[in-house]
């Protein structure tokens, strides 16, 4: 029902003040009103973004944060290029000086750079940005942590880098006096003496009757000690640390237990012809981070016997 509006309203035949009802606007002109407005409202809304190109408020919003977030990964980006150059330099230092130093192993590229398992590991975070960040992250502290192991093997082999000069071998495995032995083949490359084709010698051999006294060349470890028909027949390896090993081979007896620490000059056992031979000799190696290395670089085969038995100790009879 509609309501009724009390109103005064000039007569103009009596000039006198009348009162009048009128009945008040309906509500579907309030409707159109409001209608009106939101057509407008439309109306600025296209002409922004379609003819004007400017940004709704809240597109705005999220475009000024998500540009936030791109600076902020950006510098993130940059700084992780910086971190990696300077671990990049400390690998490079530390596989060509300090484990080369102490002979030790580099750590290969492979190792240093191998990112983290699991094929999930990302899965939220796909199609987006963060993933390579996030990434990087993993791969650059997995590194870092590799190196620091590093760091930790090369202070601990730093502890006895002192003592390095003894470890290393550097005596002849023989007395030196007359007629203890002859060179009978240096290291390289040479005619085998059973296969009769060109082959690689990997020692020295001492050519000496059976029964002759050898010595450890450096201090050490016993890491092997073998009974064997063929190859190396009867042998003894030691490690020396810092890269080294040497190996003792065609013996006829042997005095040390894998496990027993030897210094420089201790007594191993005797020379003789087990294995593969074609006489009586010691078969001598020294092994270098692994490789085979000319044993005649290690020693002076010219040292007086009395010097070279302040080193030695002869076996007790």
């Amino acid at each position: 029902m509609a309501m009724t509006v009390e109103k005064y309203a000039l007569n103009p035949k009596n000039l006198m003040a009348e009162l009048r009802e009128e009945g008040s606007k309906g509500w579907w002109k309030w409707l159109l009103v409001l209608l009106s407005g939101i057509l407008v409202l439309l109306l600025y809304i296209w002409i922004s973004v379609s003819v004007l190109g400017t940004d709704l408020p809240k597109t705005a919003i999220l475009k000024r944060r998500n540009a936030d977030w791109s600076i902020r990964m950006d510098r993130m980006a940059g700084l992780l290029d910086r971190c990696e150059e300077q671990l990049a330099m400390l690998e490079v230092r530390d596989n060509k000086i300090y484990r080369s130093v102490y002979g030790m192993d580099e750590i290969p590229s492979a190792v240093r750079l191998s990112g983290l398992g699991g094929e999930n590991r990302y899965t939220d975070l796909e199609g987006t940005a963060l993933r390579g960040i996030v990434n990087r992250l993993d791969v650059l502290e997995k590194r870092a942590y590799i190196q620091s192991r590093s760091f930790d093997d090369v202070a601990m082999l730093q502890k006895t880098a002192g003592d390095m000069a003894a470890h290393i071998p550097a005596i002849p495995p023989m007395s030196t006096e007359a007629g203890s032995f002859h060179l009978s083949s240096p290291f390289g490359y040479r005619s085998d003496p059973l296969l009769g084709y060109q082959k690689r010698h990997t020692g020295m051999d001492f050519a000496c009757p059976p029964g002759n006294p050898i010595y450890a060349t450096g201090d050490g470890v016993v890491v092997k000690v073998a009974h064997e028909r063929k190859g190396y027949g009867n042998h003894v390896e030691i490690d020396h640390g810092f890269g080294y090993k040497t190996r003792y081979a065609h013996m006829s007896e042997i005095a040390v237990e894998q496990g027993q620490n030897v210094t420089r000059g201790d007594y191993l056992g005797l020379s003789g012809k087990s294995g593969r031979v074609t006489g009586p000799h010691l078969h001598y190696e020294i092994l270098y981070r692994k490789d085979y290395v000319n044993p005649a670089l290690y020693m002076d085969l010219d040292i007086a016997p009395k010097d070279y038995f302040e080193i030695a100790k002869k076996p007790s009879k």
